[in-house]
């Protein structure tokens, strides 16, 4: 090669190793991904911290900087960042380490802040939240009757009473008849647990039975989990005829840091009382006392049954009667029962107490709980069952149980019950089939007013509305069939929901109904959601009213509430802002020929998970159930001069029992403002009457 040649070659060289790229070729840039974008530590308990970690990866072939790394928002100071990454190299990742310390019960939202070269994204951030918690230790007494339970167990305060036990047993008591204490731990966070142990005077003659595995000391027990402890009575001396001591249990709970069940124990020296009771009067609120106390009610009475006292089919107790109880079957002859073999009744004392109530009914209060005569005042319908405990001078016991029913003695009685939504009030609706006179309208009938079939007065929704504003129309009445008013409605308990939360319709010959002349009617049972006196709503909403959120559904709302718009207004949906409500869940059942017993519950109670209806929003009308009669001519048409069965036709169900596609609509309209919707009436029928009507 000659020198120039040489030359060029090297000119070329220079010249390419100096080539800028063309304005087509871009230099390769950071890009830097995090996951994921939110993290919840969820529950953690007060003064321990939880650790969660970030992943930083580099999406490109040069490795990125981390420049900063900083949370920032209102509960920043319970969160903190104990690593992070300098630099990422290329294709790589790293961690970024967060750990979240609450220091008192509250929830915690902060957010981290992530800065690094990406060009694109030189700052990124994660959502942080949490939540301060604590363990909650539940401790309960249990005795249950249906397992001859030998002993007494109280809630409040925590006690086992036990009955007089002799100092020595030939055969020990099962430990499965023993009263138990159950300890569980109902918080979202691990409860510890430093002491189990009985203490007190007497603690030698009590202990924990069983196979002995509880261990005094150094228990933990997670989120649900728990033990149960049955705890055996056992006198140590003949001498000593009371005992006493107590279960205690210490724990991490910080607002039970120590719980104390009473033990309570008695030598048997002598016979225990010999009991009897009777249900021996029942005062209806609107018709004749009935009354049980004769002598010849009395007698098959004087020997407790083993199984208790049942009083079901033989005692007529409507709701809102008066239940009165005895104890005594002879108030002169002081050795007939109630009485104890040494002492008479001198020095016996009584205890009654309600182990049952129906699903959904309020708390049974007892009149006269410490007497030989109890009175309780039922006002749901269904099974109810007492216990009394007589116990002599001398600490011996005896206990008698007694089951009795309330039902109202009508063909058709419709209930509805929604316990613990106090300050919410549901009505309950019953339609005849004369007034659902628009067959396209599921809901034709519901506040019919004046659609009587013959009397232009005649209303075919019996609710506590329409009852109401009765008063205000000349001629109004209830007559659904045939003259007179032993087959109109009637509505035993009209209900607002500030104290107890039932309603119930009773109807007596619905095939007097028009519509049952000559084939099977239904009767509609619908639900209203009328008003909800409850304050302080959880937080603001919005409805679009689209497919994606519409008045009474979940919207922005947490958990299981539901969206209310502020307002509904007359002849349009309800849409914009709204507040969130727990919706109410009620529950109907439906009897027939005055049993006790519900012929249809809805939801059903027996499904697992547990099927809920929700009503979403106030104005709401549910459509729960037809109850299809039969007619009129076939009544006594069996061979036998029975009548077919109604059948109960639950709306929206599927094949499961599910009510999977209820059926809801609206009437009546909201004003707007306020935190507490109440259902208005949206036109007038006549002077002063006030009424509702479909709304979109």
């Amino acid at each position: 090669m000659t020198r120039s040649h040489v030359a060029l070659a090297l000119i070329g060289v220079v010249a390419f190793t100096h080539c800028r790229c063309s304005d087509g070729t871009n230099a390769v840039k950071p890009s830097v991904a995090v996951t994921p974008k939110q993290v919840d530590f969820g529950p953690v308990k007060v003064g321990e911290r939880m650790i969660r970690m970030i992943t930083l990866k580099s999406e490109t072939r040069v490795s990125a900087q981390i420049s900063d790394v900083r949370v920032e928002g209102s509960g920043a100071a319970a969160f903190r960042v104990d690593s992070k990454p300098g630099f990422i190299a290329s294709l790589g990742a790293d961690t970024l380490t967060l750990s979240f310390a609450p220091s008192e019960l509250a929830g915690y939202v902060a957010k981290v802040v992530i800065v690094s070269n990406d060009a694109e994204k030189p700052e990124q951030t994660v959502t942080l939240s949490g939540e301060g918690a604590k363990p909650i230790i539940e401790v309960k007494t249990e005795c249950p009757s249906a397992a001859m339970c030998m002993g007494t167990a109280t809630q409040d305060p925590l006690s086992i009473v036990y009955p007089a036990e002799p100092l020595n047993r030939a055969v020990m008591i099962d430990v499965t008849r023993l009263p138990s204490v159950t300890l569980t731990n109902e918080g979202p966070v691990a409860l510890k647990v430093s002491k189990i142990a009985i203490e007190g005077v007497d603690a030698a003659a009590f202990s924990i039975a069983g196979n002995g595995m509880v261990p005094s000391e150094g228990l933990t027990f997670e989120p649900s989990a728990g033990v149960n402890m049955p705890i055996r009575f056992k006198p140590t001396s003949s001498m000593k005829t009371a005992y006493s001591a107590e279960l205690v249990i210490d724990s991490d709970d910080l607002d039970k840091p120590r719980v104390v069940v009473a033990l309570v124990g008695t030598l048997l020296p002598n016979s225990a009382p010999k009991v009897c009771a009777n249900l021996i009067r029942v005062k209806p609120a609107d018709d004749l006392e009935r009354d049980y106390s004769a002598k010849a009610q009395w007698d098959p009475l004087l020997l407790p049954p083993s199984g208790g006292y049942d009083f079901r089919l033989t005692r007529d107790v409507e709701p809102r009667s008066e239940a009165i109880f005895s104890a005594i079957s002879d108030a002169v002859d002081m050795s007939a029962c109630t009485s104890d073999v040494e002492d008479g009744r001198a020095g016996l004392t009584y205890q009654w107490e309600v182990t049952h109530v129906p699903a959904g009914a309020p708390s049974l209060g007892i009149s006269g709980a410490n007497t030989f005569q109890a009175t309780v005042r039922p006002v749901v319908i269904g099974e109810y069952a007492l216990r009394l405990t007589v116990t002599d001078s001398q600490l011996a016991s005896t206990v008698v149980n007694m089951a009795f029913s309330v039902a109202i003695k009508q063909d058709l009685v419709a209930e509805v019950v929604w316990p613990g939504y106090a300050g919410v009030d549901l009505d309950l609706h019953l339609i005849r089939p004369s007034a659902a006179i628009d067959t396209a309208d599921p809901f034709s009938g519901a506040f019919d007013f004046f659609n009587g079939p013959t009397v232009a007065k005649t209303s075919g929704d019996m609710n506590g509305y329409a009852r109401l504003r009765q008063k205000d129309v000349s001629g109004f009445n209830f007559d659904w069939g045939d003259a007179g008013t032993a087959d109109d409605p009637r509505l035993s308990v009209d209900d607002l929901g500030m104290v107890n939360q039932f309603e119930n319709v009773s109807l007596n010959y619905p095939e007097n109904d028009a519509k049952c002349a000559s084939s099977p009617c239904r009767y509609k049972v619908m639900v209203h959601y009328y008003a909800d006196a409850r304050a302080n709503p959880t937080g603001a909403c919005t409805l679009d009213g689209g497919v994606g959120s519409r008045d009474g559904e979940a919207a922005n709302c947490p958990g299981s509430e539901r969206c209310v718009a502020d307002s509904a207004p007359i002849g349009s949906p309800a849409l914009g802002s709204g507040k969130c409500y727990d919706a109410p869940r009620p529950s109907v059942r439906i009897y027939l020929k005055g049993n006790p017993v519900p012929a249809k519950v809805v939801p059903l109670p027996t499904l697992m998970p547990a099927d809920q209806l929700a009503l979403g929003s106030a104005c709401q009308m549910l459509y729960v159930a037809d109850v299809v009669w039969p007619s009129k001519t076939q009544i006594g048409s069996l061979p036998d001069g029975g009548s077919p069965l109604a059948t109960i036709e639950v709306k929206g169900a599927d094949g499961t029992g599910r009510v999977a596609n209820p059926s809801v609509a609206r009437f009546g309209y909201r004003p707007p403002g306020g935190n507490a919707p109440l259902c208005s009436p949206d036109s007038q029928l006549g002077p002063n009457v006030d009424w509702f009507t479909r709304q979109p």
